[in-house]
């Protein structure tokens, strides 16, 4: 099986929860036996040396490509992060590929190049665009930046519709983003596969931190959507939960990526976050282990977004409960109680911490049955082979009938 990877960005490190779902499905396909090159869309900042020689050693070729001024594509019908990336229809193509994965709506354009000679085109559904858009508007603090998001919103509507009727499969990481899919887009129902984020299963965790009343949330600073959930939390949850003189709230996010501006915040936000009382932060931190086993609890008080929130799959790994909004709980097929506590008022949310903070046995049944429900439905190996297995067996697959039928 011989495949084309496109990326919108690069995803080494893995610092975000698109980045890390597409570098553990990248390194499951390089385990698969699958033969990959890889195009990934070129950055200001070049990643390090040592991150793109973890590719290499994945792939067969990894090739930069060019992204449009953002300046360039603010004047346009088509949303301005596809437009960014139109020199994917530019690239220089020789091989024949049995399947092109493109990563995101954005990344679509590849399906534009008249060089790509591919049997299968398949589009990877991280989130809802215009969902994920209207809800970064509402999050963000710039107002440049809310209304580009508005603007965008409104773009990617009509292009993706467009879209996900040229590609043969469409593979969406959000159960219930897929199951509204099929129920609204009868058309094109069919191909819309669900394809649960990739998770690297690790060894099982030290849990220094199994009787401590530590709280634990990991995520990427620089994401508004993240920021706008902790200033929930710390002004609703902490505030009630600091009165346990032995209660912690420690925070771990990423502070790299969103451009240079996006960093600045991102940094702003960490140095408002250590100012609170019974708060630590790790800022960048590579390897996350010893602040999950120093935990107790892990929470997501995701306000809004779209698609599944691989952070609370990473705290399930390494078998801490979570407690979560509904919001943070959505797409992801863990049912409330069973496998996480789903709490959206303060009240609720505050009280299921507590809860678990306070009973040992509880804690530990429940990270158990959510880690028995996460083996068995998020094997990434095991997913990929299945649908590309499946998609390969189609005998009439639809890229033959658009190799000359762009969407613009």
């Amino acid at each position: 099986m011989k495949i084309l990877h496109v990326m919108t960005e690069f995803p080494c490190p893995p610092n975000d929860g698109i980045r890390a779902d597409i570098w553990s499905r990248l390194r499951s396909m390089s385990r698969l036996g699958y033969s990959i090159d890889v195009l990934v869309m070129k950055s200001k900042v070049m990643p390090e040396e040592r991150h793109i020689a973890q590719i290499r050693g994945l792939v067969n070729r990894l090739h930069f490509v060019e992204r449009r001024p953002l300046l360039r594509c603010l004047a346009t019908v088509t949303p301005t992060d596809v437009v960014r990336n139109g020199m994917l229809a530019d690239v220089q193509l020789t091989e024949h590929y049995d399947l092109t994965l493109a990563e995101r709506d954005s990344a679509f354009p590849i399906f534009n190049n008249p060089r790509l000679k591919t049997k299968l085109r398949v589009l990877g559904i991280h989130d809802n665009e215009v969902t994920r858009m209207r809800a970064s508007a509402q999050a963000e603090e710039r107002l440049l930046k809310r209304q580009l998001y508005r603007l965008e919103a409104l773009r990617f509507g009509p292009f993706s519709r467009s879209a996900y009727h040229h590609v043969d499969s469409l593979w969406f990481s959000s159960q219930s983003e897929c199951q509204q899919f099929r129920a609204t887009q009868t058309a094109v129902a069919t191909r819309a596969e669900w394809l649960p984020p990739a998770i690297e299963f690790g060894n099982e965790p030290k849990r220094y931190g199994a009787q401590s009343k530590r709280v634990l949330y990991v995520a990427s600073l620089h994401i508004p959507l993240n920021r706008e959930a902790l200033r929930w939390y710390l002004k609703q949850i902490h505030v009630r939960l600091a009165q346990d003189p032995d209660y912690q709230l420690v925070v771990a996010g990423s502070t790299r990526g969103g451009g240079a501006r996006g960093g600045h915040f991102a940094q702003l936000f960490a140095e408002e976050i250590r100012r609170e009382k019974r708060c630590s932060v790790h800022v960048d931190v590579e390897d996350l282990t010893s602040l999950y086993d120093d935990c107790s609890v892990f929470v997501n008080p995701m306000q809004r977004g779209a698609g599944i929130k691989v952070k609370n799959l990473h705290a399930i790994e390494r078998r801490l409960p979570v407690v979560t909004t509904s919001v943070g709980n959505d797409g992801s097929g863990f049912i409330e109680k069973e496998h996480v506590r789903v709490a959206d008022t303060p009240v609720e949310f505050a009280s299921a911490i507590t809860e678990l903070l306070n009973d040992n046995k509880s804690r530990a049944q429940m990270a158990a049955r959510a880690y028995c429900y996460l083996i068995t439905h998020y094997d990434c190996e095991a997913n990929i082979h299945r649908l590309v297995t499946s998609l390969a067996s189609q005998t009439t697959p639809l890229a033959k009938a658009i190799n000359s039928d762009h969407c613009e």
